[in-house]
């Protein structure tokens, strides 16, 4: 497994995104938005001091662990949002954790030694 932390900052997300793809075959478009709804979150919200993102890739499954000290939150005790009927109804924000569990295979979280723990997994052909 290999790892980067990053600072929470949204220029750090081209970071990210190269380190992942020197773990995959090509790049993956579901893996992108995943990562940036995921980043973008801890960025926004959490007011961590770091983030730490370990990738393993074992042919065709994508592990991706987001790590950070910011304040303890499960993203998969969040409801899923009302989504609108149509296109004139759709509101900016609010779905990044809804489209990151329709995307995932699995997704698990821990909170230890005053960490988040987010572990997602995406079979990647």
């Amino acid at each position: 497994m290999n790892s980067i932390t990053l600072k929470p900052e949204f220029n750090e997300l081209y970071n990210l995104n190269e380190f992942i793809l020197n773990e995959l075959p090509e790049e993956n478009l579901q893996v992108n938005l995943i990562v940036e709804e995921i980043l973008s979150n801890i960025i926004n919200y959490s007011k961590t001091d770091f983030i730490t993102v370990n990738v393993e890739f074992n042919t065709p499954i994508l592990t991706l662990e987001f790590i950070d000290n910011g304040i303890e939150f499960n993203p998969l005790t969040k409801e899923s949002p009302k989504l609108p009927d149509n296109i004139d109804e759709a509101q900016i924000g609010g779905l990044g954790i809804f489209l990151t569990k329709q995307m995932a295979d699995c997704i698990s979280y821990d909170y230890l030694n005053s960490e988040n723990h987010l572990k997602i997994t995406k079979r990647v052909e």
